[in-house]
């Protein structure tokens, strides 16, 4: 090789090792970006739910993981829950009503919690529908939600009117309410339109679960949520005694169950459930939902996973 063709590629061998170390000096101060699967900031978290315990039953765990994360968490119960009781007056429910809900709130780390006041039962009649979403709408503006819970509008058999009243407004406020001719009154008072990400909405039809969330490490604080609501146990307890009677069939221990101590019945009920759940998805405890999030970009964006909050 002659000496001109030896300098010439000693040279070229130079440049490359120079760019080479200019581009790892480069690649050294960048920022690391995020992955995709890791959540990215703090978000608004809004649950609407007819009665109070309706959360605590269906997603109690989630929303403790949801609140521990750091992530902000209002709580909207619809009705007084003035008719939940053989034992009390509906003037004692509804007091009863504001001191469990609080008090569940509480131990799950909601932030604030919003009681609209309708009568257990008739909230259709009391709030039409185009009402109801309004009022919902005006929350999700208010709150600047980025994710909203609820009882799902189209799960099969609901036979509860309060919950599917309550699935149907919220649905579709949060589908709409980024959408500024909706309820354009808001938005002169100063309420922007606000784009809801994700809803989750309560599976109660297990065929209908797309996201589950281990619930392990908060299944106690589920289960003691649902301790403060004292007056739904003892109804819980004492509806189940109803049916079992009803049926002729024998379940000793809840047959000769004080409903009042209801503690040991509902702990073991709640993990029960829970574990069933988490055998779908291989952990201990867990609560499943049924999740709908970014319209269709996650279909459009391949190869992309939209983070995941818990």
């Amino acid at each position: 090789m002659s000496a001109q063709r030896r300098a010439s590629v000693r040279s070229d061998t130079t440049v490359v090792e120079e760019a080479a170390a200019v581009a790892e000096a480069v690649e050294e101060t960048l920022p690391v970006p995020e992955p995709f699967g890791r959540a990215l900031r703090r978000k608004r978290v809004l649950v609407f739910e007819a009665h109070g315990d309706d959360m605590e039953f269906t997603s109690g765990g989630t929303i403790a993981k949801f609140a521990d994360r750091g992530h902000e968490v209002t709580l909207v119960v619809a009705t007084d829950n003035d008719k939940g009781s053989f034992e009390l007056t509906a003037e004692e429910l509804r007091a009863a009503r504001d001191r469990e809900v609080h008090g569940a709130a509480e131990v799950l780390g909601i932030q604030r919690v919003i009681c609209l006041g309708y009568s257990d039962g008739e909230l259709q009649e009391q709030a039409p529908l185009h009402v109801l979403r309004g009022r919902f709408m005006r929350i999700i503006r208010e709150v600047k939600a980025d994710i909203v819970f609820t009882w799902d509008p189209f799960t099969p058999y609901e036979g509860h009117p309060d919950h599917r009243a309550v699935a149907t407004a919220a649905n579709e406020a949060a589908s709409f309410a980024h959408f500024p001719l909706y309820y354009p009154e808001q938005v002169r008072e100063g309420l922007e339109p606000y784009y809801v990400s994700e809803q989750w909405f309560f599976a109660k039809a297990p065929r209908d679960r797309n996201k589950f969330v281990d619930i392990t490490d908060y299944i106690d604080k589920k289960i003691e949520a649902l301790y403060q609501h004292e007056s739904q146990m003892v109804l819980t307890v004492q509806d189940l005694q109803f049916a079992l009677r009803a049926s002729g069939l024998e379940v000793p221990w809840l047959a000769d169950l004080d409903p009042h101590d209801y503690r040991e019945a509902i702990d073991r009920q709640m993990r029960a459930v829970a574990r069933a759940v988490g055998r779908e998805c291989g952990f201990e405890y867990a609560e499943g939902f049924r999740r709908t999030r970014f319209g269709v970009i996650p279909r459009l964006a391949e190869g992309q996973e939209p983070a995941e909050d818990v």
